[in-house]
């Protein structure tokens, strides 16, 4: 698995190295079909790596029923309308929580390394590192999920907090890099520094895409692939297309009932909503199953 693992892992560092290169080059802030497009991108490359919870329920709660996965999908769908819920009736104090637990949720690419300072800083970066230099492009972002007034207060946050961070990130990885007998993964500092770097120099939208779907996503669905040796890949393709053409037939539901006028901000509000629904439970699922101890003992 690990051979694999390095082959993506490069793949990503390429892809997000050409995006920082590119990014020097880009004048003018990001329109309404480059939104579009990578909306596009986040569900069709990004999101099914989620519609593989079928198959982690399946094996790990040894669901064969009717009445097991009516169980299960009453459970998690229990927890995506919960969810769903709580950030409308408490928009504000849900994405703090949201963008905390993202970050911790995002520090598990590197589960299979050595440093979990390094794991934590990031995770963290990810959400933080953008407050630096694409402030106001990154409270507009928020604003779209909730009042402006309080994106640009959560914004100005975590510009002092990504300061910190990245003075610490900065340290910590000089600090590894510079002792004689490196005590963390070389990967992991890579990783590291190539995400800190692509989400301090890019565009948050365009950077998340870049991420999400070539890191994060990529890597899951790669672990996975492993986890379920017993089960076909024609199992495992069809387990990635159901869930999210369903997903996606959802959100669409859910797009055309919302005001008309704003297309960028209906397209965020969906994708981003949609999002959090479903990280909750599959967190919750992917640590009940004991998945990423599994990860640990087959790095």
């Amino acid at each position: 698995m690990n051979k694999y693992l390095t082959i993506q892992s490069n793949m990503f560092v390429f892809i997000a190295i050409i995006t920082i290169i590119s990014s020097f080059f880009m004048v003018e802030a990001i329109g309404a079909t480059s939104i579009f497009v990578l909306i596009i991108i986040i569900a069709f490359f990004g999101v099914p790596h989620g519609s593989l919870d079928t198959l982690f329920a399946h094996k790990g709660f040894a669901l064969i029923t009717l009445v097991d996965w009516f169980k299960f999908i009453g459970i998690y769908m229990s927890i995506s309308l919960g969810v769903l819920i709580f950030w409308l009736y408490l928009p504000t104090i849900f994405f703090i929580i949201f963008l905390f637990c993202s970050a911790l949720h995002f520090s598990d690419d590197l589960v299979n390394h050595t440093s979990k300072v390094l794991s934590i800083l990031y995770g963290f970066n990810i959400i933080l590192l953008p407050s630096i230099l694409y402030s106001n492009e990154l409270a507009n972002l928020y604003g779209n999920l909730i009042d402006i007034s309080y994106s640009i207060s959560i914004v100005k946050v975590m510009w002092t907090l990504a300061i910190a961070s990245l003075i610490i990130t900065s340290v910590t990885c000089m600090n590894f890099f510079i002792k004689k007998e490196l005590v963390v993964d070389k990967r992991q500092l890579l990783e590291t520094v190539i995400v800190g770097l692509l989400f301090f120099s890019v565009e948050p939208l365009c950077a998340f895409t870049i991420y999400f779907c070539f890191m994060h996503s990529a890597r899951h669905i790669l672990r996975a692939k492993f986890y379920f040796d017993d089960y076909s890949s024609k199992a495992l393709l069809l387990t990635l297309i159901v869930p999210t053409v369903i997903v996606v037939i959802f959100c669409s539901l859910y797009f055309q009932i919302l005001p008309s006028g704003n297309l960028n901000e209906n397209l965020i509000k969906v994708t981003f909503i949609a999002l959090a629904a479903l990280t909750f439970p599959h967190s919750f699922l992917l640590t009940k199953v004991g998945f990423l101890k599994w990860v640990k003992l087959n790095s």
